[in-house]
């Protein structure tokens, strides 16, 4: 869904979040996602 909020994504010229798991997903899972999310982002930074 989009909305018309900011988060300080108009400060710089890259600017991103990334929002991980939501209501129905335990810590377990998110943090397993982050592990992969991480992977692929240390690729991409290189």
């Amino acid at each position: 869904m989009l909305t018309t909020s900011r988060y300080n994504q108009h400060t710089g010229k890259y600017a991103n979040i990334i929002e991980v798991g939501a209501t129905g997903n335990t810590l377990e899972q998110c943090l397993t996602s982050m592990k992969y999310l991480a992977k692929v982002m240390d690729e991409i930074m290189k």
